[in-house]
């Protein structure tokens, strides 16, 4: 927001009469999800940019730069995805919303909601119209009139609002399949694809210039994997369910090589080719698998090392020929994780830590003198010269040129699942409710713990990921931008 808009906005803001919400301390920009945005409540827009209230939150388009900018997800103050309505000024100084019990009015500044009394009066060219009686949609469905698609997969949705602004374009809102823009005079209309297909993310997975994003399905009308491009904003997808190369089915793993994506659900393991996204699999028990579900994946050269919940095997893709890996010692035992490390691969499992060397088919079994890893292992990271390990009772570093192992208890009682995230300054450590951030010092290891005060979409952590200065935390409830690199956090 310029300078002139803030200026104007606390002036506006100094004439009503409200009643600041509690906040915390939070730093603006310090927390932003995203979540499914397919279902559109309500549109509203300025000269310059066009916002949906979703049932994930509210989101905003530059129209003069074609291109999203970030979601009012993280902001203090009401939660967003109970937004009904929308209003903005005709040169977006202020932005208001209503849910069904109060109004709120967005402070840029600060980045929070503040709760008002009433609604001001505001000027603005935008109308609210009904839908066309012709529209010509640039993807695959077919218009049927009076806002309802058809798409080529005999998937229905319809428009919710509609709002044609100054010079004669339509900003459409859809249930189902997000927002979209429409032009009057040709009635053509294209859909602006934003957001995650599912809430829950399970899988973090960062390959080049993107992370790919899984989880389960828990009713979700449109499922498979998204891709996002962080530093663009951007976001495509590869559906399942479409066809029956690729079904609809929770995904708890994924791998990338150059060419392909390697999926591992419930049913076995497909493979999705990057450039047309043809399907093929599964790999199951049928085929050699020792279960059909597969829990971790870990890729090396022309191997993959594919962990299921009854055993280890590994995928040679060259021959696709398939090998068990110490069938009697890892027999009907969960492989949570997997690593590799050089020329070893790290297991995280039921049955505890264990490094395995491919050459000479030789595993070890690690056990930490703090006993902390004295059952299962549920997740194991590398990074630099260590291998952490983290179990119920909390995290053991081992440091791969001394052998040394040391301790951070943080017990929780999480079920088949601990998601850990390092790097050379924090560990980042899914606890009962939220995420432990331990930072350990010369003198002394601190712990702070965040939860949804700080901005998290949800306390139930599924998975974690550190890139640069930001935590990446995925979630029953979409995938949060945390970042931690802040003297607060980790002075």
């Amino acid at each position: 927001m310029k300078r002139a808009a803030l200026t104007l906005l606390f002036v506006l803001a100094g004439m009503i009469v409200s009643t600041p919400e509690a906040v915390g301390q939070r730093t603006p920009g310090q927390a932003v999800t995203w979540r499914n945005f397919d279902y559109v409540r309500a549109v509203t827009s300025s000269n310059s940019h066009v916002y949906y209230a979703t049932s994930g939150g509210i989101i905003r388009y530059d129209k003069l730069r074609r291109q999203w900018e970030l979601p009012l997800t993280g902001a203090d103050g009401t939660p967003t995805e109970d937004v009904q309505q929308l209003w903005v000024d005709q040169f977006g100084q202020t932005l208001f919303l209503g849910t069904e019990l109060a109004l709120y009015e967005y402070d840029a500044f600060f980045d929070r909601w503040t709760s008002i009394t009433e609604l001001p009066q505001l000027d603005n060219q935008i109308s609210h119209v009904p839908a066309p009686d012709i529209l010509t949609p640039q993807f695959d469905a077919i218009y049927r009139g009076q806002g309802e698609f058809v798409d080529f997969f005999s998937r229905r949705f319809e428009t919710t609002d509609i709002v044609q602004d100054a010079v004669g374009d339509l900003w459409i809102g859809t249930w189902g399949f997000g927002p979209a823009r429409g032009e009057v005079l040709s009635g053509l209309m294209e859909l602006l694809p934003y957001g995650l297909l599912q809430n829950q993310v399970d899988v973090i997975l960062p390959d080049d210039t993107v992370l790919w994003l899984a989880g389960e399905i828990r009713g979700d009308f449109r499922t498979g994997l998204t891709s996002f491009d962080p530093s663009g904003n951007r976001f495509s997808y590869i559906e399942s369910g479409l066809t029956g190369d690729f079904p609809a089915n929770d995904v708890y793993c994924l791998q990338a090589d150059s060419a392909w994506i390697y999926v591992g659900t419930p049913r076995g393991l497909y493979r999705l080719n990057k450039s047309d996204h043809i399907a093929r699999g599964p790999l199951n028990s049928r085929r050699g698998l020792p279960d059909d579900f597969v829990t971790s994946l870990a890729l090396t050269g022309e191997s993959l090392y594919v962990g299921t919940a009854g055993g280890l095997s590994l995928l040679r893709l060259r021959s696709d020929s398939l090998v068990r890996i110490w069938p009697e010692t890892f027999r009907r035992q969960i492989i949570y994780d997997l690593e590799v490390v050089d020329n070893t691969v790290w297991i995280a499992s039921s049955a505890g830590a264990f490094r395995y060397t491919p050459e000479n088919d030789r595993l070890q079994q690690f056990q930490d003198s703090d006993l902390v890893l004295f059952h299962e292992v549920l997740n194991v990271e590398h990074y630099g010269s260590a291998v952490w390990l983290a179990a119920d009772e909390g995290v053991v570093r081992l440091d791969l040129n001394t052998g040394k192992s040391e301790a951070f208890r943080e017990p929780s009682s999480l079920r088949d699942r601990r998601a850990l995230a390092v790097n050379d300054r924090l560990i980042a450590l899914a606890v009962n409710n939220g995420v432990a951030l331990i930072i350990p010092g010369r003198k002394k290891t601190r712990t702070v713990k965040l939860t949804t005060n700080d901005g998290l979409s949800s306390d139930d952590i599924r998975t974690l990921y550190l890139g640069g200065d930001y935590l990446w935390i995925g979630s029953d409830r979409g995938l949060t931008r945390f970042l931690w690199n802040d003297p607060r956090w980790v002075d």
